[in-house]
Parts: C-alpha cells; sequence; structure tokens
C-alpha cells in the first residue's frame, strides 16, 4: 500500500519545507556582488555556460521530464533586462529551471543568504547567478547597485516571492509586493513562470510543466505603491491560473488548525 505523504503547515507565508539548515553569518556591508577581476569573470562564465546549464537539463529533465511552455514570449525582450517570478516549489527544479527558461541568457537569481553561508558555497552560487539578500540597510545599497548594474547589462533577474520551499505544492501562495519595487523603478517588463505537477507513467514522483507568460508592465499612470500592487496583482492572479494545470497532488498539505478543531 502506497505510504501517503503529508506535510501539516500553520502558515501558508512563512513555514519552510526545504530542510535545508546551513549555518547563516550575516552578510558583510560590502559582499561582492559583481567580481571585478577578469579571472573571476571568465570561471564563472565557465563554469555556468560549460557546466551547469548542462546540468540544469539534464537534471530537470531525468528527474522531472520538465516541459517548458510558451517560453517564446521571452524573445522580442532578450538582452534588455527583464524580471521573471516563479512559484517555490523544488530545491534544484528551481534553481536550475530560470536558467532554462531565460536561455541563453543567465539571470541572477535573488536568494537568502544561506547562498553565501560558507566560502565555498558563496564561490559556487555567486558563479551560478545568485544575489544574496543584505543582512542590514547599509548592505541593500550595495545590492541595489548590483541588481540595477544586472539589469542595465541586459540580464533578466529571477525572484521567487513566495520567499519558501514547499516541495510540490500545487497551489500558489500568498506574497506580498515588496519585491515588485524592482521592475517598477527600473521600468523593466516582468514575466511569471508556474510550475505545475502531473501523474508520471512509470514513476510516483510527478513530471512538471512550467508555463511562462507575460510581458506585463508597470502603468505610466500609476505610483510606485499602485505600480507595485497592479504587477503583483496581475502576477499572482497568472500564477494561480496556470496552476490548475496542475493535476496530481504528490504530497499532500494539510493546516495544522483544521486537525486541531477535529480532535475537540
Amino acid at each position: 500500500m502506497k505510504k501517503e505523504r503529508v506535510l501539516y503547515y500553520s502558515d501558508l507565508a512563512n513555514d519552510d519545507f526545504s530542510k535545508v539548515d546551513f549555518d547563516s553569518k550575516p552578510l558583510p556591508d560590502d559582499f561582492e556582488y559583481i567580481p571585478k577581476n577578469p579571472f573571476r569573470r571568465l570561471v564563472d562564465w565557465l563554469l555556468y555556460y560549460g557546466l551547469a546549464s548542462w546540468v540544469a537539463r539534464l537534471y530537470t529533465f531525468f528527474a522531472f521530464r520538465q516541459k517548458i511552455v510558451n517560453k517564446g514570449v521571452i524573445k522580442p525582450y532578450k538582452k534588455t533586462g527583464y524580471f521573471i517570478y516563479g512559484n517555490h516549489t523544488r530545491m534544484g527544479g528551481d534553481a536550475f529551471t530560470p536558467g532554462i527558461v531565460t536561455w541563453p541568457d543567465k539571470p541572477y537569481i535573488i536568494t537568502n543568504n544561506d547562498s553565501a553561508s560558507n566560502p565555498l558555497i558563496t564561490f559556487f552560487t555567486k558563479s551560478l547567478g545568485s544575489l544574496p539578500l543584505p543582512s542590514s540597510l547599509k548592505g541593500f545599497k550595495n545590492f541595489s547597485l548590483a541588481l540595477k548594474e544586472r539589469i542595465n547589462e541586459g540580464n533578466p533577474v529571477c525572484i521567487y516571492p513566495e520567499a519558501h520551499i514547499w516541495p510540490f505544492y500545487t497551489k500558489i501562495r500568498p506574497f506580498k509586493e515588496a519585491s515588485f519595487h524592482y521592475p517598477v523603478d527600473s521600468n523593466r517588463p516582468v514575466f511569471t513562470f508556474t510550475t505545475t505537477y502531473q501523474k508520471r507513467r512509470l514513476s510516483k514522483k510527478p513530471k512538471t510543466v512550467v508555463y511562462v507568460d507575460g510581458p506585463f508592465f508597470p502603468k505610466e499612470d500609476l505610483r510606485t505603491k499602485e505600480n507595485m500592487k497592479y504587477l503583483r496583482d496581475i502576477c499572482y492572479d497568472t500564477m494561480v491560473m496556470r496552476s490548475k494545470n496542475s493535476s496530481y497532488e504528490y504530497v499532500k498539505y494539510i493546516y495544522k488548525e483544521n486537525i486541531e478543531k477535529n480532535n475537540d
């Protein structure tokens, strides 16, 4: 008899099921987001295009039989700089999928500072495009300048607005509009990519179909906060619509409060 995979949650916005427990340290205010050393830049290029991009394709194919739908909507905006927002439901899959969606452009992914938890991890995550969030207000200026430089270079920037990983979750969790000030401030287009799950014939694990949608643009007649809410709402609604294409629940999520009520 198949053992049901169940996870119990209490907070849609803040619970995390990634099972990653790095000994995180505060990110230095002068953290070097963009290497100045030309040799380090060459190493980053070789690691990403010579190794990581191919590992990403092999991993997502064999682990998830992944298929990307509607990727062509991004093509007219290549090299202009844009933002892509996705649902956060896998570990390796979410690290690798943005690069497949934006290929051949290298995406820079905004991450928490766990991605810079020690020198070895920092070396590789930086090479693969990680932009760890700063630990202080002073560090935020450094982070903002690096983000602006990457966008002005014509690179895509990836954001997971749900922030926390819920493995194989088939719905979209609520997220705030805070991260949408980046495309509003830079007046860049926004895209979404929504990972959905379907049954596989020869495996208990699901296959994935990723839907790409957009572009969505800030509106000239709206103020900054209004534009942030507008972009957040249209991205959220689009991702909710696409998430309904999931037809297989590999992990069942149950709200703890419902259990407590039933036990009373």
